[in-house]
């Protein structure tokens, strides 16, 4: 986990700000590209927690949101 005040968030329009409760997924949006080695950090909007991927484990997941493997 990481410190979130480090990174600036956005969350999709589709969030409907803060009071939603909607459980968004934030992405930081200040760090260098994932194709130039930068990392990824997300955070979840309910819980304030940021998680940081590398390139190589971005890459993975999205491989993985592509093939439907995360599908329910």
């Amino acid at each position: 986990m990481a410190e979130s005040n480090r990174y600036v968030f956005r969350a999709s329009s589709l969030c409907n700000g803060e009071d939603s409760g909607c459980g968004c997924v934030e992405v930081a949006t200040n760090l260098a590209d994932v194709a130039t080695g930068g990392t990824v950090a997300l955070r979840d909007s309910k819980t304030g927690l940021v998680s940081v991927f590398t390139p190589h484990e971005w890459r993975g997941f999205v491989r993985g949101v592509k093939a439907g493997e995360f599908d329910i």
